[in-house]
């Protein structure tokens, strides 16, 4: 019988040595979904070097590079890019694809991964993150697979395609269910951020003070709606005592 996860408790400081994954894809499935997730980025770099003049291509893969790193996120490098001037279709090609290789990644390989020295660390940490993330908000484990994708789409939420596959595999979804939820939620996510960030660049260079305006009601508004939910989670799905 498979050993499936054995979750952190919220006083647990570190994740147990012991962790294993619910599924075991075979080899084959390993290979192919994970070479070719990478031979898909591999192509896309390739046609940027293509596409854009080297001055450029060099910023663009510093970003997306920069997109991977812990603390960065939607939010914050498809603004960046998009003030940049580069296109929102080639923003979106970039996250999508870099998303979904990271995804298929920790989906399919995931107790692999977790024997390599620097990157099995890696990953025990973006777990025990994960595991208090779950722990503050309770919604995500209740809803399910419709709390997956809010997760996935909200990008202020410190979500990310490496936090949404730990949690699929901690809640013991299978990666054919997992990777759609994935693919869309950063489709969206990465539409939303740029169309956002292109409307108040226009803004700006139309009149600086209507780019202000606009901040300040978006703030206002994703406020508003943060308390709201934060309101409904905590009647419908209250935090569990230690």
């Amino acid at each position: 019988m498979e050993q499936v996860y054995k979750e952190i408790l919220p006083d647990e400081g570190c994740m147990s040595d012991e962790v294993s994954p619910y599924y075991k894809p075979s080899l084959k499935t390993r290979l192919i979904l994970t070479f070719g997730m990478f031979g898909i980025l591999g192509f896309f770099i390739g046609w940027m070097a293509f596409l854009l003049p080297s001055d450029q291509f060099a910023l663009g893969i510093s970003l997306f590079a920069l997109y991977m790193a812990p603390g960065a996120g939607k939010e914050s490098i498809v603004p960046v890019m998009m003030g940049f001037g580069f296109s929102w279709w080639l923003v979106l090609i970039g996250i999508v694809i870099i998303d979904m290789t990271l995804a298929v990644l920790i989906s399919y390989n995931f107790d692999l991964l977790l024997k390599i020295p620097v990157i099995g660390n890696l990953l025990r940490f973006f777990t025990e993150k994960t595991n208090k993330l779950l722990n503050n908000h309770p919604w995500i484990k209740g809803l399910s697979l419709a709390g997956l994708f809010i997760f996935m789409y909200i990008p202020f939420m410190g979500s990310s395609a490496i936090d949404t596959s730990i949690i699929g595999r901690l809640l013991s979804i299978h990666p054919k269910m997992l990777l759609p939820i994935i693919l869309t939620g950063s489709i969206l996510a990465t539409l939303t951020m740029a169309f956002g960030a292109r409307a108040i660049i226009n803004l700006w260079l139309m009149n600086p003070f209507y780019a202000v305006i606009a901040v300040i009601i978006i703030i206002a508004v994703c406020i508003f709606i943060y308390l709201v939910w934060q309101k409904f989670t905590a009647k419908r799905f209250p935090k569990k005592e230690n």
